[in-house]
């Protein structure tokens, strides 16, 4: 579903209408509709009242539910009474544009958790905005320029994080965040700041009972039908979804897994476990890498902005394996682990955050010179892992999370080439970062790292990967764990309860307990990932696809020769797994180059 307009001064509409009009724009996904005023949108919901019109994707809610043409008229009475205030009585996901003609004032956000999207440029006299951030730069530009900046960034991160795109002057909103245009002037404001509060101590069965019924809610808030079904890898989230549709809907829930022939990998046990436990109407695909060849370009060619997450394969998969049994809508389990804190990182930055309470006088005066001193012949094990810890200790967050990243290990100078390095500054995706993580409304680490994480792996990173691979097989996807009431319900349950220690999803584990299947709650955490750098060894057709790739890539003068050289050197003697992460996004952003037919 798309979303795409502007509003102009008049003075260059006829250019804007045809750029909007045109081939290139239609192949982004993007097509304008004229209309008096000089508004062109196209979208889901569309209601023009009175002086303004409303234009949405999403399911917005004001008041109770109801069709969405009534819900488009009460956001323009809220508007007219109570300004961009009316954002705060918004629930579920929504991508919105509030738009004045005759007063020439815009209104544009989206939602709490930045489920749906929305990017927007403003040059010339001209605001275009539009779910598709190409769309909206071959809208001001028939060549639009790419960022460099966005591009290391993507190269760093795997993606383009929020409020910048891959497209020079096109920005994306940030979860809980509107454009506010008046006076040919545009400024981004935050609607939404979550409230991280602590009732003081509750029984645990209240709390426990406070979910349980909150994820029913939340599932049936999904609206789902006969047409419904769920995706399943057998984690604590995906299980939780599929059991509950089966309790909402009361039928046996459709679910949709994905293996991957390695056992490192595979969660297909564990999604057997839960569709036995749950009497579940199950499908199963195993990916293979010759898929991947028959793929990659079409992973490419749907996202708008470059896009390195590997694990959008098997999302495709899914979703596709779905959309040939007849459903049409899927319940994703994404948010629960940035909800109820169980990412693997909360535990491994909170041993090295143990370093910074031991008191100042004694880790300068006393641990690290000794450490430090002792000679490199007599090193053994433990003071070898007592450098390390330190040296990782006394990086402080979020930049801390990237010590371990290729990028920032060998440094930006052996990355790219002198001409590309020169336009980009190494710095600034951390000072980024360092703005979500003060930004941060809570002083406990664990708030800390659930912030960072709603912005960076949520937002930006799993649901672009979920929605947009989803979208490209057909199916609409719905998110429970991220339904507005149990995000509020996750706020008010304390960190230590959240996560006793060092367990991890401690109080969901303990409220669902006699609900999921035990092995399934005792599991290790295994995520969604895809073994690309070992059918990368294994498979010709994505090898030759692969290779192809990183050498159309090194005419382009962006990446270093001798850095593609190294890497396919390591990815072939050592690491495999590790390696093959990147070469993976280094191919996809060739691949996104051809795809787009833009070029650095």
């Amino acid at each position: 579903m798309s979303l795409f307009g502007f509003l102009d001064d008049g003075r260059d509409r006829a250019r804007i209408e045809a750029l909007a009009a045109a081939p290139s724009a239609a192949r982004a996904g993007v097509r304008a509709v004229s209309v008096p005023e000089g508004i062109a949108l196209e979208a889901p919901v569309i209601v023009d009242d009175g002086d303004c019109r409303v234009a949405f994707v999403g399911r917005p809610v004001l008041g109770e539910r109801a069709d969405p043409d009534t819900t488009a008229r009460r956001i323009a009475a809220a508007w007219r009474t109570e300004g961009m205030r009316c954002l705060q009585r918004l629930r579920g996901r929504f991508a919105l544009a509030i738009v004045e003609p005759a007063a020439r004032r815009a209104l544009l956000a989206i939602d709490r958790m930045g489920v749906e999207r929305l990017t927007w440029a403003h040059a010339g006299g001209v605001l275009a905005f539009g779910t598709s951030a190409e769309g909206v730069a071959r809208t001001i530009s028939p060549a639009p320029r790419l960022d460099s900046q966005a591009l290391f960034d993507y190269v760093l991160l795997h993606m383009v994080p929020s409020p910048g795109t891959a497209f020079a002057g096109v920005h994306k909103l940030q979860p809980g965040t509107c454009v506010v245009y008046e006076r040919n002037a545009a400024r981004v404001e935050r609607w939404w700041t979550p409230a991280f509060t602590n009732d003081g101590p509750r029984p645990f069965e209240a709390l426990r009972e406070e979910l349980r019924s909150g994820l029913h809610t939340a599932v049936a808030n999904c609206l789902p039908d006969e047409s419904t079904g769920a995706f399943l890898s057998g984690g604590l989230d995906s299980s939780t979804v599929a059991g509950v549709l089966g309790d909402v809907s009361g039928r046996s829930p459709k679910t949709f897994s994905i293996g991957f022939g390695y056992p490192d990998y595979d969660e297909l046990p564990y999604a057997r476990i839960a569709q036995r436990a749950f009497k579940a109407d199950a499908r199963e695909y195993v990916v293979h890498g010759d898929d991947i060849a028959a793929t990659f370009a079409t992973i490419a060619r749907v996202f708008d902005e470059p896009f390195g997450n590997s694990s959008a394969l098997p999302v495709y998969y899914c979703a596709k394996l779905a959309r040939e049994h007849g459903v049409g809508h899927l319940l994703a389990g994404d948010g629960g682990d940035e909800l109820f804190a169980g990412n693997s990182r909360y535990v491994e930055q909170q041993v090295f955050e143990l370093w910074n309470r031991v008191p100042g006088l004694v880790r300068r005066g006393l641990i690290q010179p000794v450490v430090k001193a002792w000679p490199d012949a007599l090193a053994f094990h433990l003071v070898r892992r007592a450098r390390g810890y330190i040296e990782k200790a006394s990086i402080p967050l979020p930049a801390r999370l990237e010590a371990y990243n290729l990028v920032r290990q060998l440094g930006a100078d052996a990355f790219f080439h002198d001409d590309f390095r020169a336009g980009i500054d190494p710095e600034s995706p951390l000072r980024a970062m360092q703005a979500v993580w003060d930004s941060t409304p809570g002083d406990d680490y664990l708030q800390h790292m659930l912030w960072y994480d709603w912005q960076y792996t949520l937002s930006d990173n799993d649901l672009r990967k979920v929605e947009t691979m989803s979208a490209a097989a057909g199916i609409r996807v719905s998110y429970p764990m991220l339904d507005d009431g149990l995000v509020d319900f996750s706020m008010r349950v304390p960190p230590d309860v959240l996560m006793p220690g060092k367990e991890l999803r401690g109080f969901y584990k303990r409220a669902l307990a006699g609900y999921l299947p035990d092995e399934i709650i005792h599991k290790k955490k295994h995520g969604f990932g895809l073994p690309f750098g070992l059918w990368l060894q294994e498979s010709e057709p994505l090898r030759r696809l692969v290779m192809g790739n990183l050498e159309s890539l090194r005419s382009r003068r962006v990446i270093r020769d001798e850095l593609i050289d190294r890497l396919l050197h390591l990815h072939g003697s050592e690491d495999a797994r590790f390696y093959g992460v990147f070469v993976w996004v280094l191919a996809m952003l060739e691949q996104w180059f051809q795809e787009h037919r833009v070029s650095p």
